[in-house]
């Protein structure tokens, strides 16, 4: 009676699942969301997905812990970001703002959105940060949840261990939060995030540096920075040292030799007299080839004339998604008002952006 149960519950999650992933699939095709500069080969979509398939797919998502500030309870969700499905990356956030703004019921929502809800399907993930296990996650349940401005359906549950909530919210790094009114709720939220995966790969953390090659790592980044903010418009009205803000040393494709990604930013520092002069940040990749540092395809600057602190790039992880022996970075970009993120691939010593959505913010 259990196996004849086992059996037909996974019968109906891959069919879900088939359901689910057939309708991204028809709308990616219908209204070319989510299409990478260099698409992967894939297959022209059907009716149904064998279920064979499957092993190949992978959902990467957020795990959100938010506090509520006002009676000091914890709540976690799955913010999904993008599905692996065929060797291509599929948009599958659920942004439902206008349905409420229009004053939509929540169960109503989810009732209308309930085959292109993900986590309906895919409940269970891994919660990695800084190339480490924290835990497992399971879906309970889908809600509609506010990221700010925008509602956003999420899948909310649990830790599968001993660990709690509170105790991993205190081991996750900030990623805001929100207080305000939205109709008649009102929130006082304090968030914190790490990455989460359906299908975890080994986990192989890099041993750190030494204190020489960081030395040598911040000098190149310093040189491919100031090149690179050199090169952005209104650069010229920046004042101030260009300075190396932070350095992430990672190995995309294992091979014992770095990568690198590091922030560089010029401007004067921030009191209340220069609040408003503009700043130029700087993102850069590269790598070391014969002993020599080498700029990678992805460099990326820009100004804020308005003065804010606040970078706009951020290297969330690295992550091999495919299982192809090679890691994924995941980067969050942060706008006016709005957050998104990218995937990129490394491939031929250049990194190739596949994917670039799940957005939220005002």
């Amino acid at each position: 009676m259990f196996l004849k149960s086992y059996i037909g519950q996974r019968i109906s999650s891959e069919l879900r699942f088939a359901l689910i992933a057939t309708g991204l699939l028809l709308s990616l095709a219908a209204c070319n969301l989510s299409r990478p500069a260099s698409p992967p080969t894939a297959s022209t979509p059907t009716k149904t997905i064998p279920s064979q398939n499957l092993s190949r797919s992978n959902l990467i998502g957020l795990l959100f812990v938010k506090k509520d500030n006002r009676n000091n309870e914890f709540r976690g969700e799955i913010y999904p970001i993008a599905l692996l499905l065929n060797d291509r990356y599929l948009e599958v956030s659920n942004d439902v703002t206008q349905a409420i703004r229009n004053g939509g019921s929540r169960d109503r929502i989810l009732q209308i959105n309930d085959q292109r809800i993900v986590t309906n399907a895919i409940k269970d993930f891994t919660i990695v940060s800084n190339h480490q296990k924290l835990g497992e996650f399971q879906v309970k349940k889908p809600v509609v949840s506010q990221f700010t401005c925008s509602a956003v359906i999420t899948g909310q549950g649990n830790l599968q261990s001993q660990s709690s909530l509170p105790t991993i919210f205190e081991q996750l790094s900030p990623a805001g939060g929100f207080t305000g009114s939205i109709g008649q709720q009102t929130f006082d939220e304090t968030w914190r995030s790490t990455i989460a995966i359906s299908q975890a790969p080994t986990l192989a953390k890099l041993s750190a540096p030494s204190e020489a090659d960081l030395a040598r790592y911040r000098q190149a980044a310093l040189t491919f920075g100031k090149a690179a903010i050199a090169k952005v418009a209104n650069a010229g009205k920046v004042n101030g040292e260009a300075s190396v803000e932070s350095i992430q040393v990672v190995d995309l494709d294992q091979d014992g030799s770095p990568e690198i990604f590091s922030k560089v930013k010029q401007g004067s520092p921030a009191n209340a007299t220069q609040s408003l002069n503009p700043i130029c940040f700087a993102a850069v990749w590269f790598s070391y080839r014969a002993g020599q540092p080498q700029l990678l395809e992805i460099t990326q600057a820009s100004v804020s004339l308005s003065g804010s602190q606040r970078f706009p790039y951020d290297l969330l992880e690295t992550i091999d998604i495919n299982h192809d022996g090679i890691q994924e970075a995941i980067v969050k970009r942060t706008g006016y008002e709005s957050t998104s993120f990218e995937i990129y691939e490394y491939k031929n010593n250049q990194l190739d952006r596949v994917f670039q959505g799940a957005g939220y913010g005002c």
